[in-house]
């Protein structure tokens, strides 16, 4: 029989491990549903944060084990080690499972906006085997810049009065290529499935640097990564370009040359879905022969060689393509080159990164610079590191050049470096702590794992990434509205709505924001007068700058008017003929995606 001090010891030990599961399981759902605020009595009782029961339901842990005997206590980490080594691969494939299934859940199926639309219907053109767009309405329009406001968002004035796409051709020929094979909702799918695969690529790579805690931890990371999460709801081309550069990454730090030959081939299909990162391609190529320069100098220049043939063709692809489309090797779709990219630009882009950075994945995702100094597990190990760190740097110097935008989401630039920063930071936390003993290892990977987890998914929540589809659902809707309910000769006079009703309407837009204030009444008469019947629809944010752009003429007052239709998202449809419809027809809530 046991003695009544252990018998004491086992009892409290196992009501601590009672309270560990339970505020363990109160941190899970908090941390899902966002909290509650309840009143009980008058009495006000809340709760919101996951991070105070987590860190309860880890010290009643530890102190439980503590008040184990020895023994019982070796067995138990043995057990646990046991299970961790099963668990932590699954741990990465339900993170990234998890991923997909919010991308599908809340994504934007539409082709709205700019970007949304620029992918998507650039993917139908590569099916149909022409880049160009007759714009035949830009033959006769009297008014200046009329080839530019005949182009919706997205597209740009070509030669024979025609337009063309302005983004990198890579994703839309991946959209392409789920369209064929999944039908009109595959091109949508292509982000939450590359969000996915971005996930499974750092728990890779995390493997390779250091283990499977270190992959585990980042996978996590990057899947609770607000800016992964927000951007896998749109149809860009962000998290497919990270995907294939953490592939790249991945591939180069294997030691044979098929694995050089991938890497490069991933490195190309990265450089055709963002041209500027091009220079990104140095680091996994450095990677791929660095372990060979001084073993074998030949096999170094071997394995260089077959990267550099596996990702130049889609070089010369892209210089010939921006050639064709917009007359040089070296210009873009976006314009002129010199104009965005400045030295001017650095002071902002080098307060707002980090700034950003600090706000929506915290203070921890910092420490992954001191990753140089870790020699474990080997010294192999230790170049490989520091190789990372300066891929990282060197994503960031590509765009600190860049026009500066003022908006956290525009961290996407930089998604690339995202992986690799949880990896080298993950690694820190497990193999830095190693000095400290097997139980301080543990209770810092759960930490950090469990803080990045709870403030990415938090931050994630509070920044409306799970609203997206919902809100992006109003280009559909407008756009089926007008294919249903405004005559064929409409012409819409239009900005954010302009791609998205060329794609779902068919019908012609004018981009009123190229257009001089001067112009608005007599591109109204002339249209009308060359058998057209004019439309406006504005969101409410366009209104002001609407009026105060044509301010000096009188179809400005169209806006004072009662609109035809209005959608609950604020958008709404005027007519430019004397009568207008009275009550407003609200525009219906469409699903599906084409």
């Amino acid at each position: 029989m046991q003695p009544a001090d252990e018998r004491r010891r086992h009892a409290i030990s196992r009501l601590l491990f009672a309270l560990a599961i339970a505020a363990a399981a109160a941190a899970v759902l908090l941390g899902v549903t966002g909290g509650f605020t309840i009143r009980p009595f008058g009495v006000r009782v809340s709760a919101h944060g996951a991070l105070r029961p987590a860190l309860l339901a880890l010290l009643a842990a530890a102190v439980a084990l503590r008040w184990l005997p020895a023994e019982r206590q070796v067995q138990l980490l043995a057990r646990w080690r046991h299970l961790t080594d099963r668990l932590l691969p699954v741990s990465a494939v339900f993170a990234a499972t998890t991923v997909l299934v919010l991308g599908l859940t809340f994504g934007a199926r539409v082709a709205g906006g700019s970007d949304g639309y620029g992918y998507v219907s650039e993917a139908r053109l590569w099916l149909g085997g022409n880049l160009h767009v007759p714009s035949a309405l830009v033959t006769d329009a009297p008014w200046p810049n009329a080839e530019w406001t005949f182009a919706p968002l997205g597209y740009r004035p070509a030669d024979g009065h025609t337009v063309v796409p302005t983004y990198a051709p890579g994703v839309p020929l991946l959209m392409a290529l789920f369209r064929t094979t999944l039908g009109s909702c595959g091109p949508y799918l292509v982000n939450p499935v590359c969000a996915a695969v971005l996930v499974l690529l750092a728990y890779g790579l995390g493997v390779r640097v250091s283990g499977p805690v270190t992959g585990a931890i980042a996978a996590l990371s990057v899947a609770s990564s607000p800016t992964l999460l927000f951007m896998s709801m749109f149809a860009m081309s962000d998290v497919p370009a990270a995907a294939f550069w953490t592939g790249a990454v991945l591939l180069a730090c294997r030691s044979t040359r098929s694995s050089a030959a991938g890497s490069g081939l991933a490195a190309g299909i990265a450089i055709t879905m963002r041209p500027n990162l091009a220079p990104l391609a140095l680091g996994p190529a450095l990677i791929a022969v660095w372990p060979m320069i001084r073993q074998d100098s030949r096999d170094a220049w071997r394995r260089l060689f077959v990267f550099g043939g596996a990702c130049l063709p889609f070089v010369l692809f892209i210089a010939l393509l921006n050639n064709r489309l917009y007359g040089s090797p070296f210009q873009s779709g976006y314009g002129d080159t010199a104009a965005l990219f400045s030295a001017g630009h650095v002071p902002a882009n080098f307060v707002r990164f980090p700034r950003w950075l600090w706000q929506t994945q915290g203070p921890l995702i910092f420490i992954f610079p001191a990753a140089m100094g870790i020699r474990s597990p080997g010294p192999s190990r230790l170049v490989l590191r520091r190789m990372l760190v300066a891929f990282v740097v060197l994503v960031f110097i590509c765009y600190l050049w860049y026009t500066p935008f003022d908006a956290w989401w525009y961290l996407r630039f930089v998604l690339p470096a995202f992986p690799v920063m949880f990896v080298l930071a993950a690694d820190v936390v497990w193999w830095g702590t190693r000095r400290f003993g097997s139980r301080a290892r543990i209770v810092a990977a759960v930490v950090f794992a469990w803080v990045t987890i709870d403030y990415g998914i938090t931050q994630a929540r509070d920044r409306g990434a799970f609203e997206i589809g919902t809100g992006e659902q109003k280009y559909a809707d407008v756009g089926r509205y007008v294919a249903g309910a405004l005559p064929r000769n409409a012409v819409v006079f239009t900005v954010q709505h302009s791609g998205s009703i060329r794609y779902y309407s068919g019908r012609a837009i004018v981009q009123w924001e190229w257009m001089e204030g001067a112009w608005l009444d007599r591109a109204i008469e002339y249209l009308r007068a060359s058998g057209f019947e004019p439309f406006v629809i504005l969101e409410q944010s366009e209104m002001p700058v609407f009026r105060e752009r044509f301010a000096s003429q009188h179809s400005v007052g169209l806006i004072d008017r009662a609109p035809l239709a209005v959608h609950s998202r604020g958008v709404y449809i005027y007519g430019t003929s004397a009568t207008a419809a009275a009550p407003p027809v609200t525009v219906p809530h469409t699903t599906g995606c084409e």
